[in-house]
């Protein structure tokens, strides 16, 4: 889901850590927060159709009260998610898991359709996963439409075994291992970050 990520009620801007987009653009990314429901209602707004039927398989116009409790009701360890922001503070990206059993997480991935391309799901895919394996999980679940050529590829690139499609949607189940992240430069700084944010929560 796609988000900006400064609240309005917080008065400095929070933590982030920069990362470099593949075309050299910087992005800014950081732990989501309840704080981030009203701008996450406008971001919405923004995506493209493909986009959100992409993520929701089904057509969404907006998100309603019960979905935006269950998007913004993050405790930072059993359901986790990073946001990415342009440096104008324009939100572009989301990753997030929501745990399932004791081993295992659903995980989703949202990234605004100006910035497919450019290697943003990749990073995101390695510290979501640095970040479930640091609270205790050994597994992700995606679960993606046939047609979502990206994912399907992001998911093969991570070592992910994809199941034969089932009425359009195929599953993958990735095992969370340390070489997914191990080339992760930010990986230190990221990981600082959610930390503070389990703490914080």
């Amino acid at each position: 889901m796609v988000l900006a990520i400064v609240s309005s009620t917080v008065r400095s801007p929070p933590p982030t850590v920069t990362i470099p987009l593949r075309n050299g653009i910087p992005v800014r990314i950081r732990p989501l927060t309840a704080g981030d429901r009203d701008q996450l209602v406008r971001a919405f707004a923004g995506l493209s159709e493909t986009a959100r039927y992409q993520r929701f398989f089904t057509p969404v116009s907006h998100l309603s009260t019960s979905q935006l409790d269950y998007l913004t009701d993050i405790d930072h360890i059993d359901h986790f998610a990073w946001g990415v922001e342009t440096t104008r503070g324009e939100g572009i990206a989301i990753a997030r898991y929501v745990r399932t059993s004791a081993a295992d997480a659903e995980a989703a991935f949202t990234i605004a359709d100006d910035f497919q391309g450019q290697g943003l799901g990749w990073r995101l895919l390695q510290a979501l996963a640095m970040v479930g394996a640091s609270n205790g999980l050994a597994s992700f679940e995606m679960t993606m439409l046939a047609d979502n050529t990206a994912m399907s590829h992001l998911a093969r690139k991570a070592g992910a075994a994809l199941d034969p499609p089932t009425a359009g949607i195929v599953r993958a189940e990735l095992n969370l291992v340390p070489g997914i992240w191990s080339d992760l430069p930010e990986a230190g700084a990221l990981m600082t970050l959610a930390s503070a944010a389990a703490t914080a929560a």
